[in-house]
C-alpha cells in the first residue's frame, strides 16, 4: 500500500511492500521498484501545480492516498485536459471539484494529478503532447485511456485509489489493461461540477483501486454504507463473449460460469451494430457541443487523431441524432427490465489484450470499435459497471465486467469484493 505527500512540485512516495513483493530501493526520496517505479511515476503524474495534501486528518479514509485525473479541478492545479494550449491558457483552479472534496473530507491524502488522453478522446492512454504512461503490468503495451495515469499510478502502488472519468470506457478499459479494479458509477450519482465536459450525457466519475475492499470503502464515503443487499442474480451475456478474440473468450467464460448460479442471456438482441449506431452520434454530438468551439479556434494545437474526431463530431446529422436519442431510451428500458433490483450482467471488459505501444493508428481504430461494442452498453443505459481483474493471458491482465441496474453501485462493489477472492482459483482451474 502506498502513501505520500506533495511538497511544492515534487512528489514524495514511500511504498510498504509485503514480504516477497517487489524490491523497493530509496533514491533521492523517491521509491523505485524493479519495474522502474521512477519512470512510471514521471509518466503517470502531471507536474503543473501543487497538491493540497488533506482537508481532514481523520476520517474513514485517513489511511489511504489518492490521485486525480487531469480533467478534474483541484485548487492550485491547472487542469490541462491533456492539451498544451489548455495548459498555457488556463489559470490554476480556485476551487476543488466536489468529487475530490468528498475523499479529502474523509481524510484521504491527495498525492497529485494524473495524465489523460487529450480532451479524453482516447481509449489507449497515448498522449502525443505529454507522453504515454507506463503500464506497470505490461510495459510494452498501452495502459488504456483516457484515465491512463490514474490506472498506472494505482497499479504501481503510487497511491491507494485514483479518481477518473468514464464516458465510453475511460475507467473500465485502463482498469482491465493494468490489472486493477475500476468502477464507472451510475450516471448522475456523483457531481461533475469542476470537471471538463466531454460528452455530458455520458460522463461519469469513478475510481480505480488495487483491491475490491478499497473500492468499496471509497464508495461508502460517496454513497453511504450499504444496507442489506440482495444476492446478485447473475446474467451471463453469451453473445458478448463472442466479441473478444478466442483466447480472451476461452480464458474468461469459464471464470464467469464459475462465479455461481447464473442464467445465460442474449444481450445484443437488436444486434451489436444497433448499439454502436446509437452510441456514436450521441457521443459525437455531445463532444461537438462542449468542445467544438474551443477546438476550432484558429491555430489550436491538436493531435491529428483528436482534430479528426472533432471534425467528425461537427458532421452529425440532427435527424440521426434524434433517432439515436429515442433508441437510447428503448435500449435503456429493456435493460432496466432485464436487470431489475438484483440483476448483474457478466461480460468481458475489452475484446483483446492491450495494443502494443507501437501499434499503428489504423490498428487502434479497429481495436476501439470492437471494445466499444462491450463498453457502450453501460454508457448508453447510464448504468454502473465494475472491472474485476480476472485472468492473465500472454502475461497481460484481462478483466471481467459486471453491470448492474440504475443506482445499484453498492451491489456491484459487494459483488466485486465477493468474486475477487474466487477469481484466482477459478482462473487456475
Amino acid at each position: 500500500m502506498g502513501f505520500g505527500e506533495v511538497t511544492g512540485r515534487r512528489l514524495h512516495v514511500v511504498l510498504r511492500v509485503a514480504d516477497g513483493g517487489p524490491k523497493v530501493v530509496e533514491r533521492g526520496g523517491i521509491a523505485a521498484m524493479a519495474f522502474d517505479l521512477d519512470d512510471i511515476r514521471r509518466s503517470a503524474f502531471v507536474d503543473h501545480g501543487n497538491a493540497e495534501p488533506r482537508t481532514a486528518r481523520t476520517g474513514p479514509l485517513q489511511d489511504l492516498t489518492f490521485a486525480v485525473k487531469d480533467l478534474i479541478d483541484v485548487a492550485g492545479f491547472t487542469s490541462a485536459w491533456g492539451n498544451p494550449d489548455r495548459l498555457r491558457e488556463a489559470r490554476p483552479a480556485i476551487a476543488t471539484a466536489p468529487a475530490v472534496v468528498v475523499p479529502l473530507a474523509a481524510g484521504a491524502g491527495l498525492v497529485g494529478k494524473t495524465q489523460t488522453d487529450e480532451l479524453a478522446c482516447g481509449m489507449f492512454g497515448m498522449n502525443p503532447h505529454f507522453g504515454t504512461p507506463v503500464n506497470p503490468m505490461a510495459k510494452e503495451r498501452v495502459p488504456g485511456g483516457s484515465s491512463s495515469g490514474s490506472a498506472c499510478a494505482v497499479a504501481a502502488g503510487l497511491c491507494d485509489f485514483a479518481l477518473g472519468t468514464d464516458t465510453g470506457g475511460s475507467i473500465r478499459v485502463p482498469a482491465s489493461f493494468c490489472g486493477v479494479f475500476g468502477l464507472r458509477t451510475t450516471f448522475g450519482r456523483i457531481s461533475v461540477a469542476g470537471i471538463m465536459a466531454m460528452a455530458p450525457s455520458f460522463d461519469t466519475v469513478g475510481w480505480l483501486a488495487r483491491d475490491a475492499t478499497t473500492l468499496r470503502r471509497v464508495g461508502e464515503v460517496y454513497f453511504g454504507p450499504s444496507a442489506s443487499l440482495p444476492e446478485p442474480r447473475l446474467l451471463i451475456a453469451n453473445d458478448a463473449f463472442d466479441i473478444p478474440i478466442p483466447t480472451i473468450s476461452r480464458a474468461l467464460l469459464p471464470v464467469a460460469r464459475s462465479l455461481g448460479r447464473h442464467e445465460d442471456i442474449t444481450l445484443f438482441t437488436e444486434g451489436v451494430n444497433a448499439w454502436l449506431d446509437t452510441f456514436r452520434p450521441l457521443q459525437l454530438h455531445d463532444l461537438w457541443s462542449t468542445l467544438g468551439a474551443w477546438a476550432k479556434v484558429p491555430g489550436r494545437t491538436l493531435s491529428p487523431a483528436v482534430a479528426e474526431r472533432i471534425d467528425l463530431a461537427s458532421t452529425v446529422d440532427p435527424a440521426t441524432f434524434a433517432r439515436a436519442a429515442a433508441n437510447r431510451e428503448r435500449l435503456s428500458d429493456r435493460l432496466s427490465q432485464l436487470l431489475g433490483a438484483d440483476g448483474v450482467i457478466v461480460l468481458p471488459t475489452a475484446h483483446d489484450l492491450p495494443p502494443l505501444r507501437t501499434a499503428s493508428l489504423l490498428a487502434q481504430v479497429a481495436f476501439r470499435e470492437k471494445t466499444l461494442a462491450l463498453t457502450c452498453v453501460a454508457s448508453l443505459c447510464r448504468l454502473p459497471q465494475v472491472n474485476i481483474p480476472a485472468v492473465t493471458v500472454e502475461g497481460c491482465p484481462v478483466g471481467l465486467s459486471l453491470i448492474a441496474g440504475h443506482r445499484n453501485d453498492h451491489l456491484l462493489m459487494a459483488a466485486a469484493e465477493t468474486f475477487a477472492g474466487a477469481m484466482p482459483v477459478a482462473a487456475a482451474a
